[in-house]
C-alpha cells in the first residue's frame, strides 16, 4: 500500500490495490486512517477524485473514530478498575495476585438509589492469567444469557434451533445455518440486554428466512421492537466491544 500526501486541503489516504475490487471505494479504519481501495488496473488518479468528493464524509468519518479511539485510551486499566457493562450491569474489575495455582473470578453484586453494580475479583498470579480466566468467565456467562433467551424466544417465533455455538466471531455479531444451529460473539454479553435479545431474535429470524426480505424484517421488529436502536448502538460501540479486554 501506498500512502498518499496530497494538498493541504485534503486528508492523507493509503491506496489499496485488489483484484476483486470493481469499483473504488473508501473505507475508515478503527484507528482513522483513510483507504482508498482500487481495482486492479484504475488509474491512480481515481484515488484523489473519490476523496475529494466524499471530502465531508472522509473528515467525519476519521472524526468518528479518533473520537472513539480517544475514548477507548481514556479507559482505566483493564484489571484495575475499568468497569464492563455485563447483562446491563456495571462490573468493576480488580485483580488481586495471588500465589495460588488456579486462577478464579468472584463477583459480588451490590445495589443502592441508582441501581445495581458489581466487582469481579480476578484472583490469579499475573496480568496474562488473570486475562485469560476473565475472558473465560465472560465467555461462560454468554453462553448462559444466549441459551437461556434463544430457549425463551424460539417457541413463541416457532422455530427449532439445533445447537449453540459462543465464539469470538470478528465479522458479525451471530450466523445461523440452513440446519437450525445458531453461532454468537461472546463480546454480546457485554451490550445492553435489548442489543443481545435483539441479535438472537435476528438470528432466529433466519431459520424462517434465509434472506433479508420485508417478510425477514417484519419478522425480526415484531419479537424485537428496538432493532434499529439496537442496529445503531452496535455500529456505534462496535470498537468498545471488540477491544473490552485489550
Amino acid at each position: 500500500m501506498n500512502v498518499v500526501r496530497p494538498a493541504p486541503d485534503l486528508p492523507e489516504w493509503t491506496v489499496r490495490r485488489s483484484t476483486r475490487a470493481r469499483r473504488a471505494r473508501i473505507t475508515v479504519t478503527d484507528d482513522g486512517r483513510v483507504v482508498v481501495v482500487l481495482p486492479s488496473r484504475a488509474p491512480t488518479g481515481v484515488a484523489e477524485t473519490l476523496v475529494r468528493h466524499h471530502e465531508p464524509w472522509v473528515r467525519r468519518h476519521v472524526a468518528m473514530a479518533l473520537a472513539r479511539r480517544s475514548r477507548l485510551d481514556a479507559r482505566p486499566p483493564l484489571l484495575h478498575g475499568r468497569v464492563l457493562e455485563v447483562n446491563g450491569v456495571p462490573h468493576a474489575v480488580l485483580h488481586q495476585p495471588t500465589l495460588a495455582a488456579r486462577a478464579e473470578v468472584r463477583r459480588s453484586l451490590d445495589s443502592d438509589q441508582h441501581g445495581l453494580t458489581a466487582t469481579l475479583e480476578i484472583r490469579a498470579r499475573d496480568a496474562a492469567a488473570a486475562t485469560r480466566v476473565l475472558e473465560t468467565w465472560l465467555r461462560a456467562e454468554a453462553r448462559r444469557l444466549l441459551t437461556e433467551r434463544v430457549a425463551s424466544v424460539a417457541p413463541v417465533m416457532g422455530v427449532t434451533p439445533t445447537t449453540i455455538a459462543v465464539r469470538d466471531q470478528r465479522s458479525r455479531w451471530g450466523s445461523a445455518a440452513r440446519g437450525g444451529s445458531l453461532s454468537f460473539s461472546w463480546r454480546l454479553v457485554l451490550a445492553p440486554p435489548y442489543v443481545l435479545d435483539t441479535v438472537v431474535t435476528h438470528e432466529l429470524a433466519h431459520l424462517r428466512h434465509a434472506d433479508h426480505s420485508p417478510g425477514f424484517w417484519a419478522l425480526v421488529r415484531a419479537h424485537a421492537p428496538r432493532t434499529d436502536e439496537a442496529r445503531r448502538w452496535l455500529r456505534a460501540n462496535r470498537d468498545a466491544l471488540r477491544s473490552a479486554l485489550d
